[in-house]
């Protein structure tokens, strides 16, 4: 385990494998070495289209750039702003900020630029407010098609928080301003965006668009590299979130026991109702005991219908076979019966001498003369030879009567196994249907449907009454934190002060970074600068202290300026992760004078050969200065009265 770890276990007297569960379900990171920046720079941006009204025209603004700085110089609405915005455009995915009229003028535009020198692209067709086009990043990585400000969006968030290696910030944004409730948010590339730009525009926030649920400590931190805040953020939204659904939890005890509370009383009363009216039915049995005796009688049923289904099964078997074995002995009866007889005939009819035929009355001789001359040893009838003298064989008969007396005395002892098994069966069904009535009797002996609806009316209102008094007790009381909720609590006071003790000298060079470009680019009353790291900005100037929000805009300008410029300085020593693009809006606006214009210029050259990567592309109403201070190859420059496209 981490020291971290350990720390939170102490802090939440708890042990250190449960501290390190709930830190890991919540997704509690802890801070760790920063990866290092990475570049993104332009190389060119190119944008068509046809504008429509007043000046009617077809048109194409094209630009190759690179690193340093870069101006574009011309008259105030001439579409300097718009060049800006439309790169703001492609890097993000949309952009509000654009003026709607020259959203729709314009319907293809590409920029290019590489990270870290890999090159990628953005082109997309603008028709009817829907811009569609491809993400290009490389020969071997697939295009990415988009279709739709959402999908184009989503599709350059992923690949800027991608290749850029910034990290999803959590934090926490209030239903209501000053409330606890809330609901857990995630910080990507359309708030870290923002810190890409600089706009000349009535505002008094530092760094964004609004300085609402801390963006502007996710720029600070994200692009300084403030160890332990994504630490501490997490912490605090996982505790927030935990503690929220505890006052729900809470809240909805409170709203129901109080919508319970006046019912308590009526509840009692009917209970006593309730007892008043069942004891006016008389005593009835105990339910319990009689749904025992159903069981118990139930039971004997089940008991009885098994030994009367053996019983049945026996007697059958016992039937079957003594129908087969008296089967048996009546058949060899009659065989020895039939052969008896026909020894009998044999020797009867064989002793016959008869005189004539016995079917039509001819004399035997004269049938022996119709079939000439035969054997006087012949049958005078048939004509077949006389069978030769034989003893009598008696054998068969004896066999035959030896089984039949066997097969008696086994019919007799299975007819006697046969009345048995039958009243064996008799006696199971006769048991059976006594168990059945008892089991009947059980049944009717339970209370009637009015003592029984009773006896649960009563049950259901005690139960109703015990649910409502604990609801009572659990409102009323107070829960100690759970576990989770100390776990959490620990790791973010000390993730907290943690994050104090790294992120105190960091923020001091920040601050003397600001204010020391903020002197060069022309604040020179500015005697001081503090940039606290939960976002207010606070300054010394020659008339005594002030804050970032009390001053003239023209200095808001050049601090916002100052403190775009030192993310990137500094960050690069403490894992910042800025990646070195500033597009600046008039940067010689409001009440600064052409020589504080000349020395900005001149400071953002500077700045930009002192810093390597660094890229900065800056419009100004200025020509003339604009091209005393910046090469020519560098600026796109609109005469007086031109547009910029």
């Amino acid at each position: 385990m981490s020291n971290f770890t350990e720390a939170v276990a102490r802090r939440a007297g708890v042990d250190v494998a449960e501290a390190a569960a709930v830190l890991e379900h919540h997704r509690v990171r802890e801070s760790g070495v920063l990866p290092r920046p990475h570049r993104l720079a332009l190389t060119s941006i190119e944008f068509s289209g046809t504008k429509a009204g007043k000046f009617t025209d077809d048109f194409r603004f094209s630009w190759r750039l690179s690193d340093g700085l870069w101006c574009l110089a011309g008259d105030n609405l001439k579409g300097k702003s718009t060049v800006l915005e439309v790169i703001w455009w492609c890097l993000r995915g949309k952009n509000k900020r654009l003026q709607d009229t020259a959203r729709r003028w314009i319907s293809h535009v590409r920029l290019e630029g590489h990270i870290d020198g890999e090159p990628f692209s953005v082109e997309f067709q603008h028709k009817d407010g829907v811009p569609t086009g491809r993400l290009e990043t490389g020969k071997t990585i697939p295009k990415i098609d988009f279709a739709g400000e959402a999908e184009f969006a989503s599709v350059m968030s992923q690949f800027m928080m991608n290749r850029l290696n910034l990290e999803i910030l959590r934090g926490w944004h209030s239903d209501v301003k000053g409330e606890e409730d809330g609901k857990a948010t995630v910080t990507d590339w359309a708030l870290f965006s923002h810190a890409l730009i600089c706009r000349n525009r009535n505002a008094e926030v530092l760094l964004g668009e609004t300085s609402e649920n801390g963006s502007v400590v996710s720029l600070l931190q994200m692009f300084i590299g403030l160890p332990w805040t994504s630490t501490r953020r997490d912490a605090e939204t996982a505790l927030k979130t935990v503690r929220q659904q505890q006052r729900g939890e809470k809240r909805r005890a409170t709203e129901d026991t109080q919508a319970r509370a006046s019912s308590l009383q009526q509840l009692k009363d009917e209970i006593t109702a309730a007892e008043a009216a069942l004891a006016n039915t008389g005593a009835a049995p105990a339910l319990e005991d009689q749904a025992l005796a159903i069981e118990q009688a139930a039971a004997h049923v089940a008991s009885c219908a098994g030994r009367h289904a053996t019983a049945v099964q026996v007697h059958l078997t016992v039937q079957q076979n003594y129908t087969e074995l008296h089967q048996t002995l009546v058949e060899d009866r009659k065989r020895l019966r039939d052969l008896k007889e026909n020894t009998a005939a044999k020797r009867y009819f064989g002793a016959l001498a008869p005189t004539c035929c016995p079917r039509c009355t001819t004399p035997v001789a004269d049938l022996a003369q119709a079939r000439g001359d035969q054997a006087a040893d012949h049958c005078s009838v048939c004509g077949s030879a006389p069978p030769e003298d034989a003893p009598e064989d008696t054998t068969a008969i004896d066999q035959l009567s030896e089984n039949i007396a066997s097969l008696a005395a086994a019919d007799d002892q299975t007819r006697t196994a046969l009345r048995r098994a039958e009243k064996e069966r008799k006696e199971a069904e006769a048991q059976l249907d006594a168990a059945r009535r008892a089991m009947a009797a059980a049944q009717a002996a339970l209370p009637d449907a009015s003592v029984l609806r009773r006896q649960l009316d009563l049950e259901r209102l005690r139960g109703a009454l015990k649910e409502r008094e604990a609801t009572h007790a659990r409102a009323g009381g107070t829960t100690p934190p759970a576990p989770e909720e100390k776990i959490l609590e620990a790791a973010y006071k000390e993730a907290d002060v943690r994050a104090g003790k790294a992120s105190k000298p960091i923020m001091d060079r920040v601050s003397s970074e600001i204010f020391d470009l903020a002197v060069r680019l022309g604040y020179d009353n500015l005697q001081g600068v503090k940039l606290q790291a939960n976002g207010p900005m606070k300054l010394q100037l020659d008339d005594g202290p002030s804050w970032f929000q009390k001053v003239t805009e023209g200095e808001q300008l050049r601090l916002r300026m100052a403190t775009l410029l030192a993310l990137l300085r500094v960050g690069q020593q403490h894992g910042g992760r800025h990646p070195g693009l500033f597009l600046i809006d008039s940067a010689g606006a409001q009440e600064m004078i052409p020589t504080d214009l000349a020395e900005t210029l001149q400071q953002l050259r500077a700045i930009c050969e002192e810093t390597d990567g660094l890229q900065i592309i800056a419009a100004t109403a200025n020509r003339e200065l604009a091209r005393t201070v910046i090469p020519d190859d560098r600026a796109k420059i609109a005469e007086a009265g031109a547009f910029m496209w």
